[in-house]
């Protein structure tokens, strides 16, 4: 596929950047209530809510840290576990298998075996599928090196086999959507070109339950109870590729629908808002809820999206 001019690829590297912060944020004062108690308190959030409003989770957090490990320094886990623990905020919300790993790292256990605890064979979570579009967008042209470096970077917290491929599969879904940029979408192309580039089977399966999804126009009961909206990789990151091409008009409509399926609202927003950033591109983001963002936030990121276009393999 013809790459993108050169001011459009900006504006895609913003866009996939800035989408998973306001994804994030969109969703994080939900996180963890059902669509039944967003309703009634709500109707539909559409708005950033909370105190302070715009404010991110670990979400946004760790994807700086990624973008900022592939930028300052080899991409070695052991880099990036140090990184991880230097930027830690408790503050941000961040998921126990996250805060047993950092809890591990600062007593002085190794990278390679402190996210070994959470579960008998590691994490199975969604947390290196919502940090890994920094990686997706530098990598998006060499998907053999794009797949090397997924892997070590989703194993510094979740090296469960389901938490990988979770983050592998986001990472192409962030990859196709950015050779697709300015193009018109196509839903059930997209959807088979995802597939096609995926090797596990789990998520193979969880990708025809997306497709005929599609197919039927799932309302978003169908969605939470055959895709998930929880916590694992296996239950969300296909759900935020269903909330992008289900909304394939606007950047919003696809965060709108993603928050309001409720359960894991602030992690499947911010994937959502990868996706869909890097399709539709920055310009796409309504200004109020760029405008909403925490004080710098969208300035940092638009930085070190730019860097990152700079550092692009030639």
């Amino acid at each position: 596929m013809t790459e993108a001019a050169p001011e459009a690829l900006r504006d895609a590297f913003r866009g996939c950047l800035l989408g998973v912060a306001v994804g994030d944020a969109l969703g994080r004062p939900i996180k963890g209530w059902s669509a039944a108690r967003i309703a009634r308190e709500h109707g539909e959030v559409r708005e950033m809510l909370g105190h302070p409003r715009g404010r991110t989770t670990e979400d946004t957090e760790m994807t700086i840290a990624v973008a900022e490990w592939l930028l300052e320094s080899e991409p070695q886990g052991g880099a990036l576990a140090k990184r991880i623990e230097r930027a830690h905020d408790p503050n941000r919300d961040y998921g126990r298998t996250t805060t047993d790993v950092l809890r591990r790292l600062r007593a002085g256990e190794d990278w390679q075996t402190a996210p070994d605890h959470a579960f008998a064979r590691g994490s199975f979570g969604n947390g290196a599928a919502a940090r890994i579009a920094p990686c997706a967008l530098l990598f998006h042209r060499d998907a053999e090196t794009l797949e090397s470096v997924v892997e070590t970077c989703a194993s510094v917290t979740h090296n469960h086999p389901l938490g990988i491929a979770g983050a592998l599969l986001q990472a192409r879904q962030v990859t196709i959507a950015l050779e697709r940029h300015g193009a018109p979408l196509d839903p059930a192309s997209f959807a088979v070109d995802v597939r096609s580039a995926t090797v596990s089977l789990e998520f193979r399966q969880k990708l025809r339950a997306v497709e005929e999804s599609l197919e039927k126009h799932a309302a978003a009961s169908a969605v939470r109870d055959r895709l998930g909206c929880n916590a694992t990789a296996l239950g969300s990151v296909a759900t935020a590729l269903y909330a992008f091409l289900s909304q394939p008009e606007t950047l919003e409509e696809a965060l709108v629908f993603a928050v309001n399926l409720g359960g894991e609202s602030d992690a499947i927003g911010a994937m959502t808002g990868a996706i869909a950033g890097a399709f539709h591109g920055a310009a796409a983001i309504p200004d109020r809820w760029l405008d909403a963002l925490e004080r710098g936030r969208r300035a940092e990121l638009e930085k070190l999206a730019d860097r990152l276009l700079e550092r692009l393999p030639k």
